[in-house]
This record gives C-alpha cells, sequence and structure tokens, in this order.
C-alpha cells in the first residue's frame, strides 16, 4: 500500500507539510511522495542565505516557515535536526495559515542502531584522528534516542503524527 494512500490524508484547501529528522532526500522513496516538493533543509539554507554561523538561530525556523507558506503543493523537508521546541514554535508560526505540521518523520530503529554501529566501528578505526571523546558516538546516539521518545510524548494525542521509516 502507498505510504501517503495508508498514513496521510489529504485536505481540500490545505497543503500537507512533512518533516523528517536524520533523512536525507537520498534516504526518501521519492515514488511515495510524487505529489509532494521534496526539498533538503540545505536546499533552504542555500535559497535564504542562512549562514548558521552569522545568523540568528531563529532565522533557521523563519526560513523553513517561509518555505513551507509559500509552496503551493504538499511539503516534505528532509533532514530538518528540529529540537522538539523548535517544532512547537514552527507549528505556532503555521496556525495563522491554517497549517500545521501533519506528519514527522524518523529514521526506524534498526537504522538508528546501525548508525550508531557504523560510528562506533569509525571511531575504533579512526579515534586518533577524530575529534571525539570516548563514548561521544554513543551520547549522541542517546541524545537522538531522548529526542524521538520526546517527539513521541508530545505529539501523541496531536494532529502531528511520529513515523518511523
Amino acid at each position: 500500500m502507498n505510504f501517503i494512500k495508508k498514513h496521510f490524508s489529504k485536505s481540500k484547501k490545505r497543503i500537507g507539510v512533512i518533516l523528517t529528522l536524520e533523512i536525507s532526500t537520498s534516504d526518501v522513496n521519492t515514488s511515495e511522495f510524487a505529489d509532494f516538493k521534496v526539498v533538503s533543509w540545505y536546499d533552504i539554507l542555500e535559497k535564504y542565505n542562512y549562514r548558521p554561523s552569522m545568523d540568528p538561530y531563529a532565522r533557521k525556523l523563519d526560513s523553513i516557515y517561509e518555505e513551507i507558506i509559500r509552496s503551493e503543493d504538499p511539503i516534505l523537508i528532509c533532514n530538518t535536526g528540529l529540537s522538539v521546541p523548535d517544532i512547537d514554535a514552527l507549528s505556532e508560526m503555521l496556525k495563522p495559515h491554517e497549517l500545521c505540521i501533519d506528519k514527522i518523520l524518523i529514521p526506524t530503529e534498526s537504522k538508528r542502531k546501525k548508525k550508531l554501529a557504523e560510528g562506533q566501528e569509525a571511531y575504533r578505526n579512526h579515534s586518533r584522528w577524530l575529534n571525539l571523546y570516548p563514548g561521544e558516538i554513543e551520547d549522541i546516539y542517546h541524545e537522538f534516542e531522548a529526542k524521538i521518545e520526546g517527539l513521541k510524548s508530545r505529539y501523541k494525542n496531536t494532529g502531528t503524527e511520529v513515523l518511523e521509516v
């Protein structure tokens, strides 16, 4: 069954908004999102001339917000890296336009564990060249797991679904 038909009901007048965390555009099955405008956060950075080292952090959210409200098609923004408070703030910014974040896609548990194993292997093989302290790979993994749990609990009874893909 098509992902969109199974998990995404089209509204009559409004566009659909899907965000992803730690999922790049190359990892998205574009045939599942044929009706969507699929963009990467990095493309948005470039389009709105956002410079993380120089621009205020709030401009990051403004850039995503602008991309969403200017889109005439349903939109899928990949690899956002937003925190739970950022997603909450973006949701509030979209309300006056009668838009909401319909889905937040996250990697499956097996993909997250695979990424952890790859990071641990890279650290074992290249620790002398990496600027990481022992255990930092695991700390990053646990922080992301906590972020996912926070998302799931925060959006459990809202109109926003958190789905593993």
